[in-house]
């Protein structure tokens, strides 16, 4: 079989395993003057967990954890603090200091900077950041004057970044999402998206309906969240995942070679894939490394099929599937084990990359966090 897919890295920076409860208590300061700073953002990535320091610069944040998660601060004027935390360790008052960001745009950005980037990026920066249609009809950026864009003509890459909080609005979803963006890069030509951030969900008023409960739960099933949960539990086939080996081929020259995610090659050339397994269980490629993470290891690629959903009406239009089942595949970068916690969040993200039918959903317009609980049956 020969199919061409969209590559996607979705760099989603932090875990939050779930049920676990901690507290974490902690000040800001200003680095150079050591003046509290009051209204800074403090938030667990990914997650709905999230407070603002008060007028002496202090904090306390609640949050369900069982693993290693990132710790955020965001404020205008200052540059994003990221402090890695794991609740296997114990948790100290925070004494947290912030740079403020420097006025210098190094001079390749204001030679490279585009005046009125988003009207002339804005229509592709949705498409690959939100989601194609009906996504980014129904999940709004409120700031869009915030992100600038450069476009480097010699590699054809469109690279994104802002100076603020994004302000993305998910009405379906019931999500006020509070995203600061670290880096977002379009590859036109190895068709290869890359993005990564620090997201925070805010519920919206109509994040209690039935009709918002309803579609979280859709988009949960078949998600990379539902297939890592599964995993960790050791689930995959009561959960409806199946997996199988598959090594992906090129040809160059007159010679098959076998490719995987780091590998660089002209996408207008279609990739072969062959399946080389039949359906294989959970234990075959991961195991237990502790009692709140799992190891996830396999050479070249995984298929992976969910057999209770259909594709997206809109996917199955683009890429003529058939209406099949959700079929994608998922390689290790960086060719050592991905740690899976508990509640589908892993480690490193980097060393993730996804193809097939997660390439083109799992973008901000599905997006969900990770101290989401679906409701039972």
């Amino acid at each position: 079989m020969t199919l061409r897919y969209i590559l996607l890295y979705i760099f989603l920076l932090g875990a939050l395993p779930l049920f676990a409860q901690i507290t974490i208590k902690g000040k800001v300061v200003d680095k150079e003057t050591n003046m509290p700073i009051d209204n800074v953002s403090v938030y667990i990535s990914n997650s709905s967990s999230g407070t603002r320091t008060d007028a002496t610069g202090n904090f306390i944040l609640t949050t369900r954890a069982t693993g290693q998660f990132e710790l955020i601060l965001s404020i205008m004027g200052y540059d994003i603090k990221n402090v890695p935390m794991n609740s296997s360790e114990p948790l100290h008052f925070l004494n947290i200091a912030m740079s403020t960001k420097s006025n210098d745009l190094p001079e390749v950005v204001l030679r490279t900077y585009i005046k009125n980037g988003w009207k002339v990026w804005g229509k592709i920066f949705l498409s690959q950041f939100i989601g194609t249609t009906p996504l980014n009809t129904d999940c709004k950026i409120l700031n869009p004057e915030v992100i600038h864009f450069q476009f480097k003509k010699m590699d054809s890459v469109l690279i994104a970044f802002a100076n603020e909080t994004i302000l993305i609005q998910n009405k379906k979803l019931g999500y006020l999402l509070h995203y600061d963006l670290s880096e977002f890069q379009y590859d036109f030509m190895n068709n290869r998206i890359i993005f990564q951030g620090y997201p925070l969900f805010e519920p919206l008023k109509n994040s209690e309906t039935k009709k918002v409960i309803n579609k979280r739960a859709e988009i949960y099933k078949g998600s990379v969240m539902h297939f890592m949960r599964s995993l960790f539990t050791n689930t995959l086939r009561e959960n409806n995942f199946e997996i199988r080996r598959m090594v992906k081929t090129i040809n160059l020259g007159g010679q098959n070679i076998v490719i995987d995610g780091a590998t660089n090659y002209d996408n207008t050339k279609p990739a072969k894939f062959e399946l080389t397994s039949d359906k294989l269980p959970a234990d075959s490629i991961a195991y237990g490394e502790s009692q709140n993470t799992a190891g996830l290891f396999f050479k070249n690629y995984l298929q992976v099929t969910y057999l209770n959903k259909k594709v997206s009406y809109y996917y199955d239009r683009n890429y003529n599937t058939s209406n099949q089942n959700i079929v994608s595949e998922i390689t290790l970068m960086k060719k050592k084990p991905l740690f899976v916690y508990s509640n589908g969040t892993y480690y490193e993200p980097t060393n993730l990359l996804l193809s097939g039918y997660w390439s083109w959903s799992e973008k901000i317009g599905y997006l969900l966090p990770f101290d989401y609980i679906p409701p039972s049956k």
